[in-house]
């Protein structure tokens, strides 16, 4: 009896009736879940680009300046450099040439000097010893075109698109920018006004106290 229930276990299924044994337990795995999705491949998020700030802090050099409108191919050519004016506020002046035009850098000690000594007020028309085109930034001063004792006139359209080129270099090098020009070249911030400016008696940070209503009389 031992021998017979032997040969019973080992007793292997016709390849028929074995197909159809496979079939009918993966049907069950199926349908009881036993099958899993493949899970979705983690997505690697892009790394983010940094700008680097093309501002330049101050003190900024005239020579900067200068290389900046050379690598825009303005077509300028230089004339002199002068580190000795006679002003102790400058510290370096460049005479240099854009289409025949003069162009001036003047590097200052700082911008407060700057700001001394020309005692500007940005966004008026230049006068008598003045260039058609005045721009500031930071401690530098940039004059395009020739300077008399007359109030300059507004250049022909060529020296205007030059002169929008000029400012288009400058504008995120020593951005913001102010301008006493003949014709103002908008540049990426508004020229500031004393409208804008805060009135000297307001003082920021306190608000006037709620006054008390008187209680009525029952």
């Amino acid at each position: 009896m031992r021998s017979s229930n032997q040969l019973a276990r080992g007793r292997r299924l016709p390849t028929r009736q074995a197909g159809v044994a496979v079939s009918i337990m993966t049907a069950l795995v199926v349908a009881c879940g036993g099958s899993k999705a493949p899970s979705p491949s983690a997505t690697v998020a892009p790394t983010p680009v940094v700008t680097p700030d093309p501002h330049l802090k101050e003190p900024v050099t005239a020579d900067r300046i200068f290389i900046a409108l050379g690598a825009a191919k303005l077509g300028i050519t230089a004339n002199n450099a002068d580190s000795d004016t006679g002003n102790p506020g400058v510290v370096k002046l460049i005479n240099a040439e854009i289409a025949n035009w003069p162009l001036r850098i003047t590097e200052y000690t700082s911008s407060a000097v700057l700001r001394r000594s020309l005692g500007w007020k940005p966004g008026q028309s230049p006068g008598g010893d003045e260039a058609p085109y005045n721009i500031v930034g930071e401690n530098i001063l940039i004059q395009y075109g020739p300077i008399g004792a007359r109030a300059p006139s507004a250049p022909d359209k060529d020296r205007q698109q030059l002169a929008a080129q000029i400012v288009a270099v400058l504008d995120p090098l020593l951005w913001p920018l102010t301008q006493r020009s003949v014709v103002v070249v908008p540049s990426r911030t508004a020229e500031p006004t004393a409208a804008s400016a805060p009135p000297a008696s307001a003082k920021p940070g306190k608000s006037p106290k709620p006054t008390a209503k008187p209680t009525a009389k029952p």
